[in-house]
């Protein structure tokens, strides 16, 4: 017996007086209205209602079974209400997950500005550089370079790639000439990331060239680290576009063997499932897929990420 159902019957046909109302309403016969309270009764071992062909009434134990039945009715109605309010409207606390030099360049700044959209959304921001299991640390999403790996059954957007780029400062490059072939980097000081171990350097046109790398005079898994030690110096770092693109622009550093790149990295909006996403999860992801179309390079905006004409949803 479907307990709820027979609750619900009960409580419209006492409030409508009528079977013949009470089915009307719950888009059943009259026949089914009747024996779905004679179960109820029966279930109880008690009498609800007094039913003659002309009157309907409720007996002591109806009248008290009604009040409590109406109170449980409307409790599930409000978690009911409750639930697709948060839905509908962005509100509560938004997990997310992203690169840490990611965030620091290019998602701290807009924060202002989300928060602002969404005053009702609480942001909490995890940074690293790491492989994460979104479902067990309870993430509604992140922002995921895809060699971190991303888990078969997740859903991901691709966004835009990033390329891996060589940079060094000026004042190295005055003491040891710019490499002008990938053979000569082996002859250089390197910085690199500590979980970086590509030993191929790519051109377009689909040219691959092998190097043999040096041992890093520096290994280190954040960029921000890696760039101001190119800055100070120490050598050729491997460095995302990015992260570089400020120096760059600066002097600070400068490109080297700039026709080649040590890897490009897609970038991912990364979602547990596609399924129910909540508004705050939904206006999040439209919100950093507005922003990543100020970079597509159409604006006069610094290209610090191409748009990937390959994504999909």
């Amino acid at each position: 017996m479907d307990r709820f159902r027979a609750m619900q019957a009960f409580v419209k046909v006492a409030e409508s007086g009528s079977f013949v109302r009470a089915a009307e309403a719950l888009g059943l016969s009259k026949a089914s209205v009747s024996i779905i309270i004679s179960e109820l009764e029966a279930e109880l071992g008690a009498r609800l209602m007094q039913r003659t062909t002309r009157k309907l009434s409720l007996t002591e134990a109806g009248k008290v079974y009604l009040a409590r039945c109406q109170d449980i009715l409307e409790a599930v109605h409000e978690a009911d209400a409750l639930l697709s309010a948060r839905q509908t409207e962005a509100r509560g606390v938004l997990r997310a997950y992203a690169p840490l030099s990611f965030a620091q360049h290019h998602l701290v700044p807009v924060l202002p500005a989300y928060r602002a959209a969404f005053p009702e959304v609480q942001i909490d921001l995890v940074l690293g550089a790491r492989p994460v299991d979104m479902v067990e640390e309870g993430f509604d999403l992140a922002l995921l370079f895809e060699q971190q790996g991303l888990a078969s059954s997740l859903v991901a957007r691709r966004l835009a790639y990033s390329d891996l780029i060589l940079c060094a400062s000026p004042a190295y490059l005055a003491g040891k000439p710019a490499p002008t072939s990938p053979a000569e980097l082996s002859t250089h000081q390197l910085l690199a990331s500590s979980s970086w171990l590509d030993n191929r350097l790519y051109r377009e046109g689909d040219e691959v060239e092998v190097v043999q790398w040096p041992q890093p005079a520096l290994s280190c898994n954040t960029q921000d680290v890696l760039r101001a030690s190119a800055v100070a110096g120490m050598g050729i770092a491997i460095l995302h576009s990015y992260v570089a693109s400020e120096s760059l622009r600066l002097g600070e550093l400068v490109r080297v063997l700039p026709e080649w790149r040590a890897g490009r990295l897609d970038l991912c909006l990364v979602f547990p499932s596609r399924r129910f996403l909540s508004a705050k999860v939904r206006g999040a992801a439209d919100f950093i897929l507005a922003r990543f179309r100020e970079f597509s390079g159409e604006s006069g905006q610094d290209p610090w990420l191409a748009i990937s004409q390959q994504a999909e949803r």
